[in-house]
């Protein structure tokens, strides 16, 4: 069955932000379907179980001050159609993470450049609601001067059980759990419970497992994969592995993690070394073994994501101004490149239907 995709990107002079495509597994093979214009920072979506509402990050537009310049919008879909429903300011800069609750009567973001996290609640028609929006700045610091010179929030998301909104803090190397997902509460000053990752790890993205339990960290700086156990309360580790070659030591940063939809595998990429990691699963112990480490062919693979059907993946290749497929063996772990490419202005995060 051929497969919707839409790509959030950074804009060039003609701000094409968020590319509509279709993807064939049949032939492998990728087509765009249409565009959308006149859009600045559209570099994350989030998208609706039904598939008519699309959300993203964004910037306020020319004139706005950097450090005032953030947004979330909202699309609605009809077809290949984005049309825009509103936006709402968000504070500090564009957020670099969004999504939405399970009940989807929220959104949920992080800002990095000055570790904003918020949620903004949504109305019946799918438009946001600007005077629900709440939020809180974290402050503080970690021991990786050049990067960790300040709290940067990288990624919010609330807890399959709706419970609290866990906030990944690249800054602090904490992740944190709110009580923030109820729409029309106010953000809590502080959180509930705070994991706190190795020093100077970088937590960057969370992944939860199918079954609730378990939740996968990945951490930028040191490029390692932590698996938790999630009992409801508190995140507590399980084991930690490392999403490089052994004996590796160039530079480079961890960038997105996903699972697959039956839940067996994690997948990581890097930027630098620039690869796929794949980590088969045990879904009693939340154990993980590393099973392949996949080159590449393009360079910072900032964003993929794994189809359904389990097959393909799609990769973007940021400095190489593309969107391309990859082949999965789910006997070995690794992918290879397949014939299917789309040429997308420095890709950053893909969402499949």
């Amino acid at each position: 069955m051929k497969q919707t995709i839409w790509i959030g990107s950074y804009t060039d002079e003609k701000r094409t932000g968020i590319h509509v495509l279709e993807f064939d597994p049949a032939t492998v093979s990728l087509r765009q379907l249409d565009a959308l214009h006149g859009i600045e920072g559209s570099t994350y979506l989030a998208l609706n179980r039904a598939r008519t509402r699309l959300y993203t990050v964004c910037s306020r537009g020319a004139g706005a001050p950097r450090e005032n310049s953030g947004a979330v919008a909202a699309y609605a879909i009809d077809g290949t159609r984005l049309t825009l429903l509103n936006l709402c300011p968000t504070p500090g800069t564009v957020p670099c993470h969004l999504s939405l609750t399970p009940d989807e009567k929220s959104l949920v973001f992080a800002e990095y450049a000055l570790g904003h996290c918020g949620r903004v609640d949504i109305g019946a028609n799918g438009a946001l609601l600007p005077d629900s929006l709440t939020s809180v700045q974290h402050e503080g610091h970690g021991p990786n001067t050049a990067r960790q010179e300040r709290a940067h929030a990288h990624y919010a998301h609330a807890t399959p059980d709706g419970r609290w909104v866990a906030v990944c803090d690249l800054g602090l190397d904490q992740v944190l759990l709110y009580d923030a997902a109820t729409p029309g509460s106010p953000w809590p000053a502080e959180p509930a419970h705070i994991f706190h990752a190795a020093p100077g790890a970088g937590p960057r993205h969370l992944c939860f497992h199918p079954n609730g339990r378990l939740v996968f960290l990945l951490n930028e700086l040191d490029s390692t994969v932590v698996s938790m156990r999630y009992d409801g309360e508190s995140l507590s580790a399980i084991q930690t592995l490392s999403a490089l070659p052994d004996g590796f030591t160039g530079e480079t940063k961890a960038a997105a993690v996903k699972i697959s939809e039956d839940g067996r595998f994690l997948v990581t990429s890097n930027r630098g070394y620039d690869s796929l990691a794949t980590f088969a699963i045990d879904p009693d112990s939340g154990r993980m073994e590393r099973m392949a480490i996949s080159a590449l062919t393009g360079p910072f693979p900032r964003d993929f994501e794994l189809l359904p059907g389990g097959k393909f993946a799609l990769v973007g290749h940021k400095l190489a101004d593309e969107v391309a497929c990859y082949a999965f063996d789910a006997a070995s772990g690794s992918f290879t490149r397949a014939a299917a490419t789309h040429p997308t202005y420095r890709p950053t995060c893909i969402v499949a239907d």
